[in-house]
């Protein structure tokens, strides 16, 4: 039975043979492996799972699977309501928005186990424990203190992405790295992604700045930022439901159409046809 509130749902399920759930979500799905093994499939990809595994993929994504033990689930679907502020809410969640956002523009969503880093994998582990004993108590306090954990999971999920974003790279300055970061965590805040807010908070002339960003990216700020915007406004058009002209105006677009220029000129599709595809791949 699901632990249902307005921001989440928590579900504990055991499977001798995979079957179709009900999965609508605005956003994905953590999946954590309390016991048993078998193989998660991923668009036509394998990936052998045992205890304690976890995962992390769109619910909208097309996924399943195949029990060889017989396997206890925890799911935990997040919706869009997780990251705003309630009346009675001591945390500002739409704070932990750029989280979101730093997960979409980043994560691959390719099978296999989403946290390698073995400490890591213990915390994450630990806080998700935190989650299952909430289910199983449920009382007046739980959606609370789940609530505030799973902030916790999306820090440790994001500092996993993190380092895969940038094991790949070798910057010889370790300046630029922090730059980067910073960017893709306030992807959404016009204000702090201006020229002259970064040039002085990362101690950068600003005359400077766009061949310095060059010299280090090989290629321009501006090409950057928008990318990674498209990025997840690609995202949110196949992993949800959100309108259109909503995506652009949280992304910082002029709206629907300017965003859909953008897509256009810099990846040769639009909008509507990135969600129409998906919808069509999911059938």
């Amino acid at each position: 039975m699901d632990f249902l509130h307005d921001s989440f749902a928590v579900e504990i399920a055991e499977y001798d043979e995979w079957r179709e759930r009900s999965r609508k979500s605005n956003f994905f799905e953590l999946v954590y492996v309390l016991n048993g093994s078998g193989y998660q499939g991923v668009n036509h990809m394998q990936y052998p799972y045992t205890q304690n595994g976890i995962f992390l993929l769109p619910t909208a994504k097309c996924h399943y699977y195949k029990v060889k033990e017989r396997t206890r689930f925890l799911f935990v679907r997040f919706t869009g309501n997780y990251f705003m502020p309630g009346p009675h809410d001591a945390v500002d969640y739409s704070s932990w928005f750029s989280r979101l956002n730093f997960i979409f523009g980043h994560h691959d969503y390719h099978p296999g186990e989403l946290v390698e880093d073995p400490a890591d994998k213990a915390q994450l582990k630990s806080l998700l424990d935190i989650i299952l004993q909430e289910y199983k108590r449920q009382d007046i306090c739980s959606a609370f203190i789940i609530q505030n954990t799973l902030v916790a999971v999306l820090a440790v999920i994001c500092r996993n992405i993190q380092k895969k974003k940038l094991g790949s790279h070798r910057f010889t300055d370790s300046r630029f790295a922090d730059l980067i970061n910073f960017i893709s965590f306030h992807i959404t805040d016009l204000e702090k992604l201006s020229v002259s807010y970064l040039s002085q908070n990362f101690h950068i002339a600003e005359t400077y700045f766009s061949e310095y960003f060059r010299r280090n990216a090989n290629e321009r700020f501006q090409d950057y930022v928008m990318k990674l915007r498209l990025k997840i406004a690609e995202s949110r058009a196949i992993y949800t439901d959100a309108a259109m002209q909503d995506i652009a105006l949280e992304l910082g677009f002029t709206d629907s159409s300017h965003m859909n220029r953008m897509m256009k000129k810099y990846y040769g599709k639009g909008m509507r046809e990135i969600r129409g595809a998906n919808k069509m791949a999911d059938r």
